[in-house]
């Protein structure tokens, strides 16, 4: 039976419209039954929630023209929509684990979550599914917004030598966690926080989105096992330690560590190896106590975790937090905010709705946040971030 488009022109996907069309694709994938048929058929659903009449056909409806990224998941390309002018930005993915073809269930799931987040100011949502006849692959359109978050700190801090002022980062903070605020409430965890997956606006650049939804999953769906996914320097601790089950706190501890980036100018737990990212993690905020542990019900040998433990203590680590980012580098109420999304304990650890309840971002940002961030008497990079 092939899934109904339902009409078009309807709006944003809900959390269980989302969930019931991703469970479809799942079976379909599973069954080895995913015809060009059904496949036609999905990309029709989920388009019937873009209302902007997106064409089919790639190279119909888009005019290519530069490419703007590549990468393990996939490549993407900007490109003008022939009938309006407008930007969009085209995503292509990768064959992975040596397959011969895109998995297109894993693009049509990515399309699904793109589109239960269109329209959101914060986060980039999808125009449409089409087709490049020439290599029969599907594509996503979706919005286009600038370059990445990495590419802007990077600029800013070659020019200035250190991280962004307090002021410009809690109103990027703002942003990022109504942003994934917003994606919780559509049953939906990012997974892949960092600041390659966050764009900024090339008008301003104060304005930020989330992106790239290919590591996401529904909350839903978070039950053992989770797996193992993202990106070592932004993982949370149960991730890294392989927990069997966790939910959308890890997004927590992502943005956790895009913040403390944003202040310092540089990865705070710089690692390509879970051992190592722990490792540095215990170090700056110390080893978790023994109910900690317990909570995470690791798959790791007893043995290993164990070892990590007493390393720890027999080195007398202690959270270091504050050291690293003292006063003059982010406040009180700003400190607040990230030890508390930077929390081991993922029952203890902000969630991102919480998170924006803080007194942090009381301030007014039209009037306390220069949209810059410049005119707020940044400090230095602090040097002290050594690890």
């Amino acid at each position: 039976m092939l899934p109904s488009a339902g009409g078009a022109g309807t709006t944003t996907m809900t959390a269980s419209r989302v969930a019931d069309i991703i469970a479809m694709i799942d079976e379909h994938t599973i069954a080895g039954t995913m015809s060009g048929e059904r496949v036609a058929a999905f990309c029709a659903m989920i388009n019937a929630h873009c209302h902007d009449g997106s064409t089919e056909i790639l190279h119909e409806g888009y005019k290519l023209m530069r490419r703007l990224g590549k990468g393990s998941g996939g490549r993407v390309v900007l490109a003008q929509r022939r009938s309006t002018g407008q930007t969009v930005a085209v995503k292509t993915i990768h064959a992975r684990r040596g397959a011969r073809r895109p998995d297109v269930g894993e693009l049509l799931k990515e399309a699904c979550f793109l589109a239960a987040c269109r329209g959101h100011p914060y986060l980039v949502g999808l125009h449409g599914v089409v087709r490049d006849p020439r290599s029969r692959e599907y594509c996503l359109v979706m919005d286009y917004v600038g370059s990445s978050l990495n590419d802007h700190l990077d600029r800013h801090v070659e020019e200035h030598g250190r991280g962004f002022p307090e002021a410009y980062v809690r109103r990027v903070m703002r942003q990022l966690l109504t942003g994934a605020a917003a994606m919780h409430e559509r049953g939906i965890i990012h997974r892949d926080i960092k600041p390659t997956n966050i764009l900024v606006d090339e008008d301003d650049d104060s304005m930020v989105k989330l992106c790239d939804y290919g590591s996401a999953m529904l909350i839903a769906k978070a039950v053992p096992p989770c797996g193992l996914i993202g990106t070592v320097p932004y993982m949370a601790p149960e991730m890294l330690l392989e927990k069997p089950d966790y939910d959308e706190r890890v997004d927590s501890w992502s943005l956790g560590c895009v913040m403390a980036e944003l202040l310092s100018g540089q990865e705070l737990f710089q690692s390509v190896k879970t051992a190592d990212a722990l490792r540095k993690i215990f170090d700056a905020l110390g080893v978790p106590g023994k109910k900690t542990w317990q909570g995470f019900k690791s798959t790791l040998p007893a043995d290993q975790v164990q070892q990590w433990r007493a390393q720890g203590q027999e080195a007398q680590r202690q959270d270091r937090l504050r050291e690293l980012f003292p006063e003059e580098l982010l406040s009180s109420h700003g400190f607040h905010v990230l030890k508390g999304l930077l929390t081991c304990n993922p029952g203890k650890r902000l969630t991102v709705a919480a998170t924006l309840r803080c007194p942090w971002f009381k301030v007014d940002a039209t009037e306390s946040d220069d949209a810059s961030g410049f005119r707020s008497g940044g400090t230095e990079l602090h040097k002290h971030i050594v690890l």
